[in-house]
């Protein structure tokens, strides 16, 4: 860790997909033990926006413009970063994994050697974009979510992610030694294997896999899961000692808002942080200190990805710990506590009862306080992120659960999951 925060640097990532007899396949790359960085995870191929990303001469190669690309990044991006994210993801994809999204006008254009002289330094993009004649394919790049590295990692990356189908007639290659090996995987046999121990993933591409888990193809994708225009962050009080603050970027995708909840006087529980872009959760951590107080506990109402995504970086940074449903924590990368239903919290100085609500999903819990005056009540009123598509609800169990809430705080003000009409 350091004591000064560096500065994040743009980086872009590409989950590239393919039709398998099963459904939708996601390319994931084993880093070697040996690595000085993220030694033995699997990730998707990527890396950071160089400058040369963002040169004049290939703005002109690109299908799309850099106003395009800042819109189909939810805005909160220049044009020409925004077109240089999208050039750096179609770079990194095909210096790591041989995959060129590009039309290519070279008559005998030899693509292996230039990726070869690319990954030497021999060449630069734009001098290869100009000899081989390619129009740069950034309208393939379907753009899904950011990440922000925590501010108290000394190497921090701002990243966009992008999914892209795998080209007709292409297969990925390697070179070098940064590829131990790499699979084909449905995204929900990887979370499986992760939960099984049998490879390891970062957030963000656990995040990612969940976030796809579900998806049929590309176009639904980009048909559901784009961002859009980035939201403000608001800030108010819904009920006595508890502060709902509406993250924009719930599970990182600008446009879909979440709302958490800051919950006590001094000592604080923070449920359901989704954003993990960084500037709500900086927000979210104000508030506390206002009130001279601290936040002892994150609390999720579920790990779909827009409740969840911002909690590890509130978790790391505070030094607390993150508490999930029954079976929740097989789904994130890093050690939860799991609650207990009719469990009462021990964290925060406002007694929060937890009651086991499956229906949106199996691990979903609400959180009664100030005896049946308030239930944080997570997506039981069965609205779902606006940019997501999530698994099918088992709607016996959501009435069942909804009914077992109105049971319990009969009066209660129900505080929900995402803003009304949004």
């Amino acid at each position: 860790m350091t004591a000064v925060p560096v500065e994040a640097r743009p980086a872009a990532t590409v989950v590239l997909l393919r039709d398998g007899s099963a459904g939708l396949e996601a390319l994931l790359t084993h880093r070697p033990t040996t690595m000085a960085f993220a030694p033995d995870v699997h990730v998707f191929p990527g890396g950071r926006v160089d400058p040369a990303d963002g040169a004049e001469s290939l703005v002109g190669r690109s299908v799309i413009s850099p106003a395009e690309a800042t819109t189909a990044l939810g805005g909160d991006l220049e044009p020409r970063a925004a077109l240089a994210a999208h050039v750096a993801a179609i770079r990194e994809l095909f210096e790591e994994a041989g995959v060129l999204l590009a039309d290519v006008g070279a008559v005998g254009a030899d693509i292996a050697a230039a990726r070869s002289a690319l990954l030497r330094g021999e060449v630069t993009l734009a001098t290869l974009v100009e000899d081989l004649d390619l129009r740069l394919r950034t309208d393939r790049l379907v753009p899904l979510s950011r990440w922000v590295t925590p501010p108290i990692l000394p190497r921090r990356f701002d990243a966009r992610f992008f999914a892209a189908a795998l080209p007709t007639g292409l297969e990925p290659t390697f070179e070098g030694d940064e590829v131990a090996a790499h699979a084909w995987l449905r995204p929900t046999d990887a979370l499986e294997a992760m939960a099984g121990g049998r490879l390891a993933m970062w957030l963000p591409t656990s995040t990612t896999l969940q976030q796809l888990e579900h998806a049929r193809s590309i176009e639904e994708i980009r048909e559901r899961l784009s961002p859009g225009p980035l939201g403000a962050i608001e800030v108010d009080e819904p009920f006595p000692g508890v502060t709902r603050i509406v993250m924009p970027a719930g599970g990182g995708v600008a446009g879909q808002p979440v709302c958490a909840y800051l919950v006590g006087d001094r000592r604080l529980v923070l449920v359901d942080p989704g954003d993990p872009t960084g500037p709500a959760l900086d927000r979210a951590m104000e508030v506390a200190t206002s009130r001279g107080g601290a936040i002892e506990a994150v609390a999720l109402s579920h790990v779909d990805p827009d409740h969840a995504a911002g909690a590890e970086a509130v978790a790391e940074r505070l030094g607390i710990p993150v508490l999930v449903g029954p079976g929740g924590g097989r789904a994130l990368p890093y050690a939860t506590r799991e609650l207990s239903d009719l469990e009462t919290l021990v964290v925060g100085d406002v007694p929060l009862q937890v009651l086991s609500t499956p229906g949106p999903r199996a691990d979903h819990v609400a959180f009664v306080g100030h005896g049946g005056g308030f239930v944080l009540a997570g997506d039981l009123d069965g609205v779902r992120g606006t940019r997501s598509i999530p698994g099918p609800v088992d709607a016996v169990a959501l009435a069942t659960s909804v009914g077992r809430v109105r049971g319990i705080a009969p009066a209660a003000v129900w505080l929900t999951g995402h803003p009304r009409g949004a």
